[in-house]
């Protein structure tokens, strides 16, 4: 499943309506992109949709950190492990 593992955008769900107002089922999907991030001197490669790489984009290590903690409600596993237990 396409989640963005730093601000956790999902797949969207809902209907593609025609000109005759037919709907028929369709999905959205996240742009995601691979990325690498420096969090606590590891460096991760994450999978985040284009939004979370331009707001991380040339930021340095405690701006990231910031980014990261307030958005900690929708981290993945994987990136909360990491910044969590270097405290």
């Amino acid at each position: 499943m396409q989640i963005c593992e730093v601000f956790g955008k999902k797949v969207g769900h809902g209907n593609m309506v025609s000109h005759s107002h037919r709907a028929t089922k369709r999905i959205w999907r996240p742009n995601l992109q691979t990325m690498t991030l420096n969090v606590d001197g590891s460096q991760l490669k994450v999978r985040v949709c284009t939004k979370a790489m331009k707001t991380l984009k040339g930021k340095n290590v405690d701006q990231v950190k910031k980014i990261l903690l307030e958005n900690k409600d929708n981290l993945s596993p994987r990136i909360s492990k990491v910044l969590f237990s270097a405290k």
